[in-house]
């Protein structure tokens, strides 16, 4: 085994080590029950789901090398701390275009998580047509110590389209990526097309369900 070899084989098991994975785990719980109560909060306001879906996962140690190697960062447990902002993440789905960045105004004013970035890939979307909302937080774990969580905001829309260029297009690979890719983003700008018109037709519906109440 040479060098080279060694060094990933010893960044692989550092990476896996619970005394590193835990407090990652432990910021993806905190984060995901956040956002359950805040779901929990403005459902009841709005009379409708504000939240649909929220999972959480931790990156292996495979994927955290792969990136490493792509960004060409120095292969090392400290590095992956410091600039992998997704070892833990959260995805979150809502319903309405609107809803994803009413989410992002409510975690600005929350007290207990910081944000670090945001990166709106909606109003700009990726290359391959992938649309979410991308927000770095600083979870704190447990006494001074705080972890970075990224939350994917994204719609029901969205995030279908996501899960099929994941499976079929990421995960594969570059199998078949050039023949399908102008599909793909095609089927996006669709997706962002009946969103927009979901909306609209949600609040029509919701200014005309005002009227009626008023009147009746």
């Amino acid at each position: 085994m040479d060098t080279t070899e060694e060094q990933y084989q010893g960044f692989l098991k550092q990476m896996g080590e619970d005394s590193f994975l835990v407090p990652y785990k432990e910021a993806c719980q905190r984060t995901e029950q956040k956002l359950a109560k805040i779901n929990d909060d403005y459902s009841r306001r709005l009379g409708r789901t504000f939240i649909s879906q929220i999972t959480f996962r931790i990156k292996t140690p495979e994927s955290c090398l792969n990136k490493m190697l792509k960004k060409k960062y120095h292969v090392e447990k400290e590095t992956a701390q410091e600039h992998l902002n997704d070892i833990s993440g959260v995805r979150v789905v809502c319903n309405f275009l609107d809803d994803i960045y009413k989410l992002v105004e409510i975690l600005k004013e929350d007290d207990e998580v910081e944000i670090v970035k945001t990166k709106d890939y909606v109003k700009k979307p990726k290359a391959s047509g992938y649309q979410s909302l991308h927000v770095i937080v600083l979870v704190p774990v447990k006494d001074t110590l705080k972890k970075k969580v990224e939350i994917q905001i994204r719609t029901q829309a969205m995030n279908f389209w996501a899960v099929v260029e994941h499976h079929f297009v990421y995960k594969k690979g570059n199998y078949g990526k050039n023949e399908f890719e102008k599909d793909l983003r095609e089927c996006a700008k669709a997706i962002y097309k009946i969103d927009k018109k979901m909306l609209l037709l949600r609040e029509r519906m919701e200014s005309a369900q005002a009227i009626e109440q008023k009147t009746g």
